[in-house]
Order: structure tokens, then sequence, then C-alpha cells
């Protein structure tokens, strides 16, 4: 199992990078990414990851499913964007 930080790590570069996040939430469950350009998430290799139940795009959001660790990952996003 990877930490937070690590995972986190992982999620941004499958995302296109720090710079394609404009914002960052969390429920849950699921992380909540706003994306900058859409096209750049590769959603085979995000779900490939153990951590990761599903991923997809709802209400303008690109969503991961992380369960339990969705804010302690959203928490580390948030401080690598900063």
């Amino acid at each position: 199992m990877t930490d937070d930080r690590q995972l986190a790590e992982t999620v941004l570069a499958l995302v296109g990078g720090p710079e394609n996040v404009s914002d960052v939430t969390a429920c849950w469950s699921r992380l909540r990414l706003v994306l900058r350009d859409d096209t750049l998430h590769d959603d085979p290799a995000l779900t490939a990851l153990d951590e990761v139940a599903m991923v997809l795009t709802q209400g303008g959001q690109f969503q991961v499913v992380l369960g339990a660790r969705a804010i302690p990952v959203s928490k580390q996003v948030r401080a690598l964007l900063t």
C-alpha cells in the first residue's frame, strides 16, 4: 500500500500534472478534481492502481473513488499544488 502522499503524487501525474488541476475537493469516498484539460487523464492507469475503485466525470469534476482515503489524499494533493 502506498502512503497518502505517494498516492497523491501518482494521481496528479495521471491527470496531467499539478498544472492541470484548478480545484481539489473530497467527500467521504471521492477525490474530486477540476481539470483544466479534461483530455489529459489516463483512466486505465488510474483504475489499475490498487487504491482506486473507479474514476468518473460528473458535475464538471473528475472523480477518483478512493474510499476512506479520499480526504487524506485530497489534503496531500492540495499540499502538492501550493
